[in-house]
Parts: C-alpha cells; structure tokens; sequence
C-alpha cells in the first residue's frame, strides 16, 4: 500500500507541468484513463528525452532518475517493463564506461541490501548485458558475470542446480540425491537471528511434520559455509527429518543476498517459487496438508 500511496504522488508530480527533474520526464496523455495504463505509458517512454551520452556526468542525478523508473516499473505490464529496459541498455551500450556505471545503479537501486525496491528479475537484463559485453573489460564485468551465473541458475522454471554438501555426521552427499517428491530448500546463517527463529517455527509446525512423514515434502536446510564446529551446535537439535548440510559452493549457484533464502521445489527440483516469507510458507503447509488429508 505505501509502494502505491508513493507512485501515486509520483504520478502526480511527474503529470505536474513544473518539471524539476534530471530531464523532462513523460506526461501521459489525457487520453490514457487509469492508474496502471499510466504507469505503462511512463515506462514506456521514461527515457525518451534523456541524453545517454550527458546523463553520467551526474550519478547522484541519474540515480534518482533510476529511482523513479522503478517506482513504477513494478506497476507497468511485464512484457512494457522489459522492453523498455532492453530499450535502455541499448542505448547506453555504445559507452562501455556508461554500461558499467548503469549496471553499478541498478545493482544498487534492485539488487544490493539497502535497495528500496529489491528485484532479482528487473535486475537480471543488467547484469546480463555487462557479462556478455564485447566492449567491457574482463575486470569491470567479472562482478556482473558472477551475478549473471547465479541469478540464470537460480530463477523460477529452472531445475535447481546441483551441489555437494556435508552433513553433520560428517557424511557427504549432493542435492540431486533428493528427488522424488516437492522439496523446500532453505539456505540459512547460524548466526542470522531471522533464520534461527524461523527454524523454531518450522520444527513446531504440526502441518510440515506430517507432511514430510507422509513423503509428501521434503525439507532441506543447507548453511552456506563450512561444516565446522559452530555450525554442527547450531543444527544438533534440528528434527531428525530434516535433511541438513553445509556447502562452500551454493553461493556460486543461488542468490544469497538475504538470508534466510527460500526455494520451493516440484518432484523433479524445478524450481516453482522463491524468497517465501514465513508466514505464506506455513499457511502453504496447512493448506497442503489440509487437502491431502480431505482426499
């Protein structure tokens, strides 16, 4: 609700005739009746009138161009968004230096802790285009390729890749090992006071411990770390049904950034949907059990 509230009041400064701003921003035509269909024509067009070749001069100013862009891409149909993207990183491709301070933006605007809209999705073209570039230097692209890798591997519809991990009797195993049924697969920090009160609410979950007795989900909670002394304390009074492991190398497979991070898998490790929050997971638990126990 504050996301709208603020693109709302956006909307109206944008459609407002004193215009302030880095460049003149689009004003959508009368004609266009809706707050959605609006928000389309902004994207659409948002850049239309700036100068690519002047715009870096000032990042600070860039920056919240950026900033506003994206308050109402998450407002704008899908297929206008990426196309308006495409539309961008195009025209900023032909300074290599400019491409990589557009990346270092976008990274900073969707993709880094402190993001005020956080999106993997409209952060990918970014990072992609920097990684495949010609023109960018192997040093200044190697953050982008190494986040290009992740987030490719990572997204929703993609079949989960696979990795090795150790558990805690010190025996090794990998996660394509596991399949055969839908799989949560959660990546967790022992000394993240989110994951670890997250992890009390999951093992008193009535829901999720009949489902995994009933082979219908399988949990997996894997630390992304080293299988040390720490780890092993912070784990010992996890459920015995629980797969549990830790692994050096996910971070060089999944998107790590905010922990805990959630991934929830069909029989074959597709993967159907990330970042669940607490609350939808057990409620996706209870209605889950609440229908095979009605069948």
């Amino acid at each position: 609700m504050k996301r709208i509230l603020f693109a709302i009041f956006t909307l109206i400064c944008l459609t407002s005739s004193a215009q302030d701003s880095f460049f003149q921003y689009p004003t959508p035509p009368e004609s266009i009746e809706g707050f959605y269909p609006r928000c389309n024509y902004i994207v659409e067009h948002f850049w239309d009138r700036c100068e690519m070749k002047n715009a870096f001069s000032s990042k600070v100013k860039f920056k919240k161009a950026f900033n506003d862009y994206v308050s109402f891409a998450i407002y704008a149909g899908k297929d206008t968004v990426f196309a308006s993207i495409d539309n961008l990183i195009d025209r900023v491709s032909k300074q290599p230096k400019n491409l990589v301070t557009l990346g270092l933006i976008a990274e900073e605007c969707l993709y880094c802790d402190s993001a005020e809209l956080y999106s993997e999705e409209l952060y990918y073209p970014f990072a992609k285009a920097i990684a495949f570039s010609k023109k960018v230097s192997q040093a200044e692209k190697a953050r982008f390729a190494r986040q290009e890798k992740i987030l490719a591997n990572s997204q929703v519809g993609m079949v989960a890749p696979d990795f090795s991990f150790v558990m805690p009797d010190e025996q090794k195993s990998n996660f394509g090992q596991h399949k055969g049924c839908r799989t949560i697969l959660m990546f967790s920090d022992p000394n993240c006071d989110d994951c670890r009160m997250l992890f009390v609410r999951l093992s008193a979950d009535f829901n999720m411990r009949q489902l995994i007795e009933k082979g219908q989900i399988r949990f997996v909670a894997i630390n992304p770390g080293e299988a040390d002394n720490d780890w092993k304390m912070a784990v010992k009074d996890f459920p015995a049904t629980w797969i549990v492991g830790a692994s050096e190398e996910v971070e060089e497979y999944f998107d790590l950034e905010n922990l805990p991070a959630t991934y929830y898998l069909d029989s074959e490790q597709k993967i159907l949907s990330k970042t669940i929050d607490s609350n939808k997971l057990l409620e996706m638990f209870r209605m889950l059990n609440t229908s095979l126990n009605q069948n």
